[in-house]
Order: C-alpha cells, then structure tokens, then sequence
C-alpha cells in the first residue's frame, strides 16, 4: 500500500486516493501504527504531499483535494503516535518543506475550498506541538502572517491558528521574539472582539504565553486598550478565571 503511495511517474491518482483513504481507516482502527512509522509510512506521506503541493504550483490540481484529505488525516493521526518518538518518526519528517509544502495547499483550499483548511491546520497543530524544529521552521520561512490571515474564515479555524501559535510561543522567549513585535498582537485584540468561548480562550492562552516571554507586549497590550478588550468577557464563567489571570500578568508581570 505504502509503495502504491510512492510519488512519481507510476502513481496512479484514483489508486492512490483509495489506498490513501485505506490507510487512514487502518490508522484509526489502531491495529500497529508503530510498524507503519518504521515501514517509513511518515517518509512516503511527506514525499507524496510535497508532491501535491508542486502539482498545485504546475497548476495540476483537478480532483486534488480527494487525495490531499486522506493524506492530511494519515500524517495527523500518525504524529499523535507516542511510538513516533521512539521509532524515530519524527526524523521521516524533519524537513522544512513540508511545513512549505502545507502551506501551499492551504492557501490553494483557501481559495478553492476553506472546508479543508481545519484538516491542514490540525496536520500544522501535530506537526508543531512537541517539535521546536517545525517551530523554527514556520519562524524561518516567514509563515507568521500568512498564518494570521486565516483567522477570519470560521471560529473552527480561528481555534486551530491559535493553537498552532501557542505551541509555537510556548518553546520560549526565542521563539516569541519573531511573534511580537509584530502583527500578532493586533490580530488578538481583534480577537477579543468575538464572542465564540472557544476562540476567546485560545486567544486568552497564547496572549498568556506572549506576556510570560515577552513583558513589553503586555505594555503594548495595555496601551492599545487591551484591559478593556478583557472587560468583554469577566463575566462569562468558562473564561472568568483566565480574564482575571491575564488582567493580572498585564498589570503586575
């Protein structure tokens, strides 16, 4: 199946979209996902989706997304393997043409069909939760603002953009040094205009983050209204608690 799933000349597209979607089901039923990873299953996926993200720059895209969503599922359900450490997995991926790659195909479902975007940004959310390589990757190739850009299309992409930041933001000061100054922290204000829970609380999470690494932006914050953009939600019992923890860190570090 994996070699059938090999990018090249011999690829077969309506093939490769059933097996595709073959592996996935086998991913999920959790049968031996630790001897797909060293049968090199990662490696075969990356290759086969830096393959799709070159056939969306030749502008060979007809019927695309049935194969690029089996294989957005078949990496994200493999990276939550805890085998993936241990079998060296991650190494299968360690490229940054991948996190490249991702992004040519999320701005092509942007344009085409944004329903796919949350299967992308959840790949993008595994790819960089325990990997401060990916991280660097996304800070490397300039992805911050392309990233932030997707904020608007739904709340459900919104969560998924945030999330991606925290685990960006969380490696350290390092990293929060490419994320403030900047356009973040507008975006957040922003942010904290919506009303979805969800959405007000990841913000909340990474603005928590940004502060504990970078105090100046809790400056910045306050100065751009930022107490009272908080003031929106005390109220709201599920956020209550963290409005209070941010409006404390911004005041008093």
């Amino acid at each position: 199946m994996l070699r059938l799933l090999q990018p090249g000349p011999k690829l077969n597209p309506g093939v490769a979209v059933e097996f595709a979607w073959c592996l996935h089901y086998i991913i999920c039923s959790q049968v031996n996902n630790a001897l797909l990873i060293t049968h090199g299953a990662l490696s075969t996926l990356g290759l086969l989706l830096l393959d799709l993200a070159g056939a969306v720059q030749r502008s060979e895209d007809a019927g695309l997304e049935l194969l690029v969503c089996p294989v957005f599922r078949c990496l994200s359900n493999l990276l939550t393997e805890t085998a993936v450490e241990a079998v060296g997995g991650q190494m299968q991926l360690r490229d940054e043409r991948v996190v490249a790659a991702l992004f040519i195909l999320l701005q092509f479902f942007l344009q085409k069909q944004p329903s796919l975007l949350p299967e992308g940004l959840w790949l993008l959310n595994n790819l960089t939760a325990n990997s401060p390589s990916f991280c660097t990757s996304l800070l490397s190739l300039d992805l911050i603002e392309p990233l932030l850009q997707l904020l608007p299309v739904s709340n459900v992409v919104s969560v998924l953009v945030l999330t991606v930041l925290c685990n960006v933001a969380e490696k350290g000061p390092a990293y929060c040094e490419h994320l403030w100054p900047g356009p973040l922290l507008p975006s957040l204000l922003d942010m904290l205009t919506f009303s979805d829970t969800d959405v007000i609380g990841q913000s909340l999470e990474l603005l928590q983050l940004l502060f504990l690494y970078r105090p100046e932006a809790a400056q910045a914050f306050l100065q751009q209204s930022g107490l009272q953009a908080l003031e929106r939600h005390e109220e709201e019992a599920q956020l209550q608690e963290r409005v209070h923890a941010l409006q404390r860190t911004a005041l008093h570090g």
